[in-house]
C-alpha cells in the first residue's frame, strides 16, 4: 500500500500487538496494512537494492496528539547473508530529530555512539546481531525504538515525555 507514492514498510498503531517476534516474521513481514504492519526486511532490501529510496518516518505523540516526522534522503537495507540486514540513513530533516543517526552520549553514559542505529544490523531474540535488544537495528542500546512494546516504545529525540502512540515508516523512490 502507498500514500501519496510512499510505500508503508512499518506501521504500529497503539500498544496491543506483541512486536517481540522471531527472524523469520521480521524477514518475511507480517501483520495488515490497515493495522499493525512490517513488510518484511527481505522486501525492503530488494526495494532498496535495485534503485534509491528516501525514509519517512512519523509519530503520533499521546498527549499532545500532535504528529511529528523526520525524512532521511538516503535510506537502504543491507542483504540478510553478509549485511544482516544493516540499515543504511542519512540526509535528516523534519521535526521529530535525528534519532537514527544519534552519535553523542544521550543519557549522559558516558557510552558515546552506543545509540547511533545508523549502519547497525537488525537483530530479534532469536538472532542477536549487537549487544541488546530485540527486533530493531540496536547498537547496544537504543535510542529509539518504534517495534517495542509500551514505555520502549520511543523516538529518543523527542521530548522524554512525548509518549508515541502511532507510528509509520514509508519509503518512496528518489
Amino acid at each position: 500500500m502507498s500514500v501519496f507514492g510512499w510505500i508503508i514498510i512499518h506501521q504500529h498503531l497503539g500498544y496491543t500487538f506483541d512486536w517481540q517476534l522471531p527472524w523469520a516474521e521480521y524477514k518475511a513481514g507480517f501483520g495488515s496494512i490497515d493495522a499493525d504492519f512490517w513488510l518484511g526486511l527481505e522486501r525492503m532490501h530488494l526495494l532498496t537494492s535495485f534503485q534509491p529510496y528516501r525514509l519517512r518516518v512519523e509519530m503520533h505523540q499521546m498527549s499532545t496528539r500532535l504528529w511529528f516526522s523526520a525524512e532521511y534522503w538516503s535510506f537502504q537495507i543491507g542483504d540478510e547473508l553478509n549485511d544482516k540486514y544493516r540499515l543504511e540513513v542519512s540526509g535528516y530533516s523534519g521535526d521529530a530529530g535525528d534519532s537514527l543517526q544519534h552519535e553523542s552520549d544521550w543519557a549522559g553514559d558516558g557510552m558515546f555512539g552506543y545509540y547511533k542505529h545508523d549502519g547497525m544490523n537488525f537483530t530479534t531474540y532469536d538472532r542477536d546481531n549487537d549487544k541488546e535488544g530485540c527486533g530493531w537495528w540496536y547498537n547496544r542500546c537504543f535510542v529509539t525504538c518504534l517495534t517495542c512494546n509500551s514505555v520502549s516504545y520511543v523516538w529518543g529525540t523527542l521530548p522524554s515525555d512525548y509518549r508515541i502512540v502511532n507510528s509509520r515508516m514509508m519509503i518512496k523512490p528518489q
